[in-house]
């Protein structure tokens, strides 16, 4: 258990039920939030029903009965579930931040990246609007979609969405993040690239890819850095599949070179609504590179440098000050610290985690502040 001192007070005691890959839940009562992670991947039974005896035992030990349940957006996860049961209720309500008094207790729904946001702003004690970078692998977006490449500016009690990574299809669904080829696939098909099937992407399953695209089967749609930093891994790194999670984009951190100060391009599409960020050019810098044998130590820096530049880039527009970034990819130091430079070069101030993890553990904390910025988590008012 961690306690977190909280910038504001908990009127009426709040129980945060996390995400599902990283099972994490918090409860929060006067000016403390009490955050209990390491429950695992709650898909898993075993690891589901852990985290469920944890939370009976913690309300009991801390003497919290909660009175406001938050979940994340995302109706399939098991945490969402967990927190329609223990409220009661079966149905299915959707929409960032939807509040409504069902059953014996209210709960709220809160944006997986929002929180993400929401969780740094508390562990630095942030008052005011934000620049907020969240990159992570899979979080449910209110257009039904899979974020996890997005830019914020607001604050924990509403945040609006300026800029995205270009939607991109997931061929084969989450068996994308099993086999990351797949995503490195999708991006040659985007790019009409089929000289470089061969290699990652080769085997009998590659010929299916585009088929699965283009008639939209278990293809869902994606803003993922996540994803990219799979595709990315497999083509670089000339591997397939991972055994465990995040293992290509590990991989790519390890061999960076510290000394390639390079960056590819990317493309920024503006239209009525969050700006697109088109990575294209990126990939076919990745490929030039690659195909004129340029050292793939040489290759991850110079694609962490872009991404870093994107956010640099992305935060001039914003015309905030105040930068935050959250979510798991920042796991990766390299790509964090480089970011944090670059920004902090440009005249911006830059706030990271310190108290409350960066991955999805941390989302509790996020979810207890939008939950309070919302008339204080009495979402039946």
């Amino acid at each position: 258990m961690k306690i977190i001192m909280l910038p504001f007070k908990v009127k009426r005691p709040i129980l945060a039920c996390g995400a599902d890959l990283k099972g994490a839940f918090a409860l929060a009562k006067g000016d403390k939030a009490y955050l209990f992670d390491g429950f695992g991947d709650l898909s898993e039974l075993d690891n589901l029903t852990r985290y469920e005896k944890a939370v009976k035992a913690a309300e009991k030990r801390l003497n919290i009965k909660p009175q406001v349940i938050v979940s994340d957006l995302h109706p399939d996860y098991f945490s969402t579930q967990f927190a329609r049961h223990k409220n009661r209720d079966t149905s299915h309500f959707s929409g960032t931040c939807a509040g409504r008094k069902m059953g014996s207790v209210p709960i709220f729904q809160v944006q997986h990246h929002e929180a993400h946001i929401a969780s740094a702003i508390v562990d630095n004690d942030i008052r005011g609007n934000v620049f907020g970078v969240a990159f992570d692998g899979t979080g449910y977006g209110p257009d039904g979609r899979i974020w996890g490449g997005e830019f914020f500016i607001g604050n924990a009690k509403s945040f609006k969405r300026i800029a995205h990574l270009e939607y991109i299809p997931m061929p084969g669904g989450d068996a994308c993040v099993r086999e990351p080829w797949r995503m490195a696939a999708s991006y040659l098909w985007k790019n009409r690239d089929t000289s470089h099937f061969s290699g990652t992407c080769a085997g009998r399953k590659m010929g299916c890819v585009p088929i699965l695209i283009e008639k939209n089967i278990n293809s869902p749609m994606t803003s993922s850095m996540g994803r990219l930093f799979d595709a990315v891994g497999s083509l670089v790194l000339n591997k397939k599949n991972s055994a465990f999670e995040a293992e290509l984009p590990i991989e790519l951190e390890k061999i960076v070179d510290k000394n390639e100060y390079g960056h590819y391009d990317f493309e920024l599409k503006k239209g009525d609504g969050p700006i697109s960020i088109d990575m294209s050019r990126t990939i076919k810098g990745i490929l030039k590179d690659l195909d004129k044998k340029i050292p793939k130590p040489r290759v991850s820096a110079k694609f962490h440098n872009t991404i870093a530049e994107m956010i640099l880039k992305i935060a001039k527009i914003s015309k905030m000050k105040r930068v935050v970034l959250s979510g798991g990819v920042f796991q990766n130091r390299y790509l964090k610290e480089s970011s944090m430079k670059l920004l902090k070069n440009n005249g911006f101030k830059v706030y990271a985690h310190s108290n409350v993890e960066t991955n999805d553990s941390g989302i509790p904390i996020g979810q207890i502040a939008i939950a309070i910025e919302n008339n204080n988590g009495d979402v039946s008012l």
